[in-house]
């Protein structure tokens, strides 16, 4: 038998929470149902009084507590909710039941609702007109057309997905010129500062107040209360640039009546290129070229999303393949962030990583058969770098020197071989060279040098001294081509002075 009374035994079973929706405005807007419960002589708690029909509830004998004081000391909004839903639930165990009011729908931006709602608690919704109905009424649109709800608070501290600039935006509760400079600063990362936005102020109560502002303008002005929504309208298709754009970009160029190039390419055909985007990142990396390197990502990307696209044509696979492929690893292989692991240097890190990877192949080799070591090394690396990483997975089992001195006899070896070949006119002078290269990166990995990145510095330092070269000539009214090798090399030297100096 449910006991309400104060002093009674205290009821059994799981507690009941009514939740009310007040309606966003006026009492006119707070349905039939809702009034009979707010009439019914029970105590109801209201989230706040700042409402505009709290004035009449308590005209028409409705018994009403305020929640104001939650807020009073709350570290954040979360807080504040949190201490509204904790006494709702003292006021339903002690009672059996509790009567809740929110503003609006008890559904739409109510926090403490959903609180409630996972409590454990029973709770039993009682629907009313929406803040979002109030706003959209104004606004004139159909939110079936795509539309996201969004709320101020989560969306100034970046705490929402990203903004997707297709879809109308309504964001709630921006009550503060504070606020509306923080959601304005998130808006600006999605929208250029031009892009027209609509403040709604009074939504619902029958006087609103639409303005249609540029986004720029809208912490300019004290134009915010706790009834104020913004609307951000979508941005024109052309103006949007966003990695789903591109890949609707390339499969308009792969399309029918698109590019005539783009439609001929395979994978194959594209290899190359995708080596060379990389190259020209690199490169722009080690001059600090910024705007450079900004520019070869994207021509990255482009290579990226015209092998997805490809795929999907195939029926291979799709972009979403490649993303899901690679998140999943990269939350494998890094249990100390997403899992319960503790790793804290470097180097423990690099040490898991190998230990995961080595797991991930014992998985393959149970399902596929023992692979090689060497498996997974591309050959679509540049040679320097594969030789190096071919060397040092054989070096895992002890296919190695002991010491970098040790090679250096070996490498004497291979120029003698060269010179062999020279010497008889005669022979796989193009095996004897690589051999030679081979066995120079071997000595570059035990002496921890990059072998690329030093042909690299030897590479610019011959560019540097050869222009230095060209640079002379020209103030000396020279023509290099009509020089003789003698000259060039007395210019070179003269380079190489001028470089020390």
């Amino acid at each position: 038998m449910e006991k309400g009374s104060k002093g009674k035994s205290k009821p059994s079973g799981r507690p009941v929470v009514h939740v009310l929706g007040l309606g966003p405005g006026p009492s006119d807007l707070i349905t039939l149902r809702a009034w009979e419960l707010l009439q019914s002589g029970e105590e109801i708690l209201v989230r706040t009084s700042r409402h505009p029909c709290v004035e009449e509830l308590g005209s028409r004998g409705a018994r009403l507590r305020f929640l104001d004081h939650c807020y009073e000391g709350a570290r954040d909004m979360e807080e504040a909710y949190r201490r509204m839903a904790e006494e709702v639930l003292r006021a339903a165990e002690e009672r059996g039941k509790a009567y809740y009011a929110v503003p609006g729908h008890p559904l739409v931006a109510e926090r403490s609702v959903q609180l409630l709602l996972a409590s454990g608690a029973e709770v039993r919704v009682h629907p009313a007109v929406s803040f979002l109905d109030a706003v959209l009424c104004p606004l004139g649109i159909d939110p079936l057309e795509g539309a996201l709800l969004l709320d101020g608070e989560r969306l100034a501290a970046g705490e929402c997905a990203p903004l997707d600039p297709r879809l109308g935006a309504v964001i709630a509760q921006v009550d503060s010129r504070m606020k509306a400079s923080d959601v304005k600063l998130s808006l600006l990362e999605a929208y250029p500062p031009e892009h027209e936005v609509v403040v709604v102020a009074g939504a619902g109560g029958g006087g609103e107040r639409v303005e249609r502002i540029p986004l720029e303008e809208l912490d300019r002005a004290e134009r915010f209360d706790h009834l104020t929504s913004i609307f951000v309208p979508p941005l024109p298709e052309a103006e949007i640039y966003d990695f789903r754009r591109l890949l609707e970009v390339v499969a308009r160029l792969r399309g029918p009546g698109g590019c005539p190039w783009d439609r001929k390419q395979t994978h194959e055909t594209l290899a190359r290129h995708m080596v060379e985007e990389a190259h020209e990142a690199v490169d722009a990396i080690r001059h600090h070229d910024w705007d450079h390197l900004c520019e070869e990502l994207g021509d990255m990307l482009l290579q990226v999303a015209l092998h997805a696209q490809l795929g999907r044509e195939e029926g291979a696979f799709g972009m979403e393949d490649v993303l899901r492929l690679i998140v999943e690893k990269l939350v494998r292989r890094h249990p100390h962030v997403f899992a319960e692991a503790e790793l804290h240097t470097p180097e423990e890190v690099v040490a898991r990583w190998e230990q995961i990877k080595a797991e991930e192949r014992e998985g393959r080799e149970k399902k596929e058969g023992a692979p090689s070591l060497l498996d997974g090394v591309s050959e679509g690396l540049p040679s320097l770098v594969y030789a190096f990483k071919l060397q040092s997975r054989a070096a895992r089992v002890g296919f190695d020197w002991e010491a970098g001195e040790e090679v250096l006899p070996k490498l004497r070896e291979e120029l003698r071989e060269i010179e062999e070949v020279l010497r008889r006119g005669e022979g796989d002078l193009e095996g004897e060279l690589g051999d030679m290269l081979f066995t120079l990166v071997n000595v570059c990995r035990h002496y921890r040098v990059d072998p690329e990145v030093a042909l690299r510095r030897a590479s610019r330092k011959f560019l540097s001294r050869f222009q230095e070269m060209e640079k002379k000539c020209r103030e000396d009214g020279q023509d290099m081509v009509r020089m003789s090798l003698e000259e060039l090399d007395r210019l070179w030297e003269q380079s190489k002075g001028r470089e020390k100096a």
